[in-house]
């Protein structure tokens, strides 16, 4: 595109241009008011405009950048020359001198071929965009389990991988790295093809490996390594076909049957305790129907580079009529101590199997599970729940027994004494559900315990409201000054999550943390 303000340089373009042995369309225009439609309409790849001065070159730079960007602009000159360079505007412009003729053809020679250079490598990054696209569907819809991996760390799976590995999301999945996955003994083989497909262009050759089960089992399997691209970034393939699984050696029950129907408990009977502890009367409880209660082990967000990877033993109500229920729904549900400490105890259970199965070969991760005022009120559920920690030491450690805040401070004398043995047991000691209360520091000050949550509700509205905000902020650097480890619960918004990223907790949990 020409702009025709200078019969001279006209000329002298043309005969440049038919000269370039380029397939091209010159497109003129008489002045700088055409200048918009014609730019909306072509898009030109150069702009030849006569040299003008710099307050009406500011406006012409302006409206190339809003309409076309990605056309070369030729400022043409008596005798100034500038190289090609991108200007604020982020529009590339040079100067050519078109009193030299010896020079000036080879000038737009190069312009004309870096110009077809600049247009397709467009259309490639638009095509690539596309076929991405289409990859990634088809990995959704594939039978096959796949996974997206860059240096060593899951970005994305499908149903069939995370199907096959036995997790139970995308976000549980990333915070393992995919080495963790492959037995030891083959480790090095598998790293070192991540590594090298994750800098080269050629797909792997089939390898023969064996993999790592989350309920603890073996299976042999063909793996392949293909180059790849997820969202502009560079990565890999990992297909994974399976040949054969392996059961455990030693297998390790998996319980999900509902924790009151004692006849069917296949980790251990959970018998009525002998004496009701000694508490107001509470109304009946309508316990849920004898169904599945599935446990759930949900992901946190660590905000330090040095802490362990937590998780929140949290089981869920399934129903086999569609009906569902929520950790905290199913809590309610539960009206009286006794159920509550039924539900405690298998789900205590649940985590000892899981961290028990997997101590080998996952990576040192810590699973929070909170416990009802039972424990406090009856001798026998506490040692109850102490049998099962004493029983598997090493596991213990990995193990964050929350009790919560309204009945640690309601009786002091009990919950020392039930805090002297779960530090005996060589469990962490946590504070859930911790409010704002005039006795909250002196208390965390004196029990230094190794976690504190906080209520979710201190977090709910902190993204919207100004003075939540600012008491959220407060009672976290308090509680953090103390020496405990801070968990921000109830982070459902990406503005909350915002929030809290800016102060000095330790945790996230909450809705949001699923979704990433």
């Amino acid at each position: 595109m020409v702009v025709d303000r200078d019969a001279e340089m006209v000329a002298t373009l043309e005969a440049a241009l038919r000269s370039s042995g380029a397939l091209l369309e010159l497109v003129r225009v008489a002045s700088m008011q055409q200048l918009t439609p014609v730019l909306v309409e072509h898009k030109p790849h150069l702009l030849f405009c006569p040299h003008i001065r710099t307050e009406r070159s500011a406006a012409l730079l302006e409206s190339l950048q809003r309409y076309s960007p990605d056309t070369l602009l030729v400022w043409v000159s008596p005798e100034a020359w500038q190289g090609l360079a991108t200007g604020s505007a982020g529009v590339e412009s040079c100067i050519l001198p078109l009193n030299d003729v010896e020079y000036f053809g080879q000038y737009v020679d190069f312009l004309l071929h870096y110009s077809l250079l600049k247009h397709e490598f467009r259309q490639s990054k638009h095509l690539l965009g596309i076929a991405e696209l289409r990859c990634h569907w088809l990995v959704d819809y594939s039978w096959e389990a796949i996974a997206y991996v860059s240096q060593g760390a899951h970005l994305y799976a499908n149903n069939a991988y995370l199907t096959l590995f036995g997790f139970g999301s995308v976000a549980e999945l990333r915070i393992i790295p995919v080495a963790q996955l492959v037995d030891a003994e083959e480790r090095k083989v598998f790293e070192a093809l991540g590594k090298a497909t994750d800098v080269g262009s050629k797909p792997s050759n089939r390898l023969l490996t064996t993999l790592l089960l989350w309920d603890g089992g073996k299976m042999r399997a063909e793996i392949r390594f293909i180059p790849a691209v997820l969202k502009g970034k560079r990565c890999y393939q990992l297909h994974v076909h399976p040949l054969e699984k392996q059961a455990r050696a030693t297998p390790i029950p998996r319980v999900k049957e509902n924790p009151w129907d004692k006849a069917s408990q296949s980790f251990e009977n959970i018998p009525a305790p002998t004496a009701q502890p000694q508490s107001s009367p509470t109304p009946p409880t309508r316990e849920p129907p004898l169904a599945q209660i599935q446990a759930v082990f949900l992901p946190s967000i660590k905000l330090r580079e040095k802490l362990p990877l937590m998780y929140f033993a949290e089981p869920e109500f399934h129903a086999s009529g569609g009906e569902q229920l929520g950790y905290d729904s199913l809590v309610l549900q539960l009206r009286n101590e006794v159920a509550r400490f039924r539900l405690d105890y298998w789900n205590l259970g649940q985590t000892l199997l899981r961290l028990s199965s997997r101590k080998a070969d996952a990576p040192g991760h810590l699973i929070f599970v909170s416990v009802g005022k039972g424990i406090f009120d009856n001798g026998d559920w506490c040692k109850r729940l102490l049998g099962l920690l004493v029983a598997a030491p090493e596991v213990a450690r990995q193990i964050v027994i929350g009790v919560q805040y309204q009945d640690c401070v309601a009786d002091i004398r009990h919950f020392s004494r039930v805090a002297k043995w779960l530090r005996a047991a060589k469990v962490h000691l946590g504070i859930d559900n911790v409010v704002e209360d005039a006795r909250l520091l002196a208390f965390i000050r004196v029990v230094k315990p190794a976690f504190v949550r906080l209520v979710p509700a201190l977090a709910a509205n902190a993204g919207v409201n100004t003075e939540d905000a600012r008491r959220l902020h407060k009672l976290v650097h308090q509680l953090s000054e103390t020496g405990s480890k801070v968990i921000v619960s109830g982070v459902n918004e990406a503005a909350a999550l915002s929030l809290v990223c800016a102060t000095s907790a330790s945790y996230i949990q909450g809705s949001i943390v699923r979704h990433q």
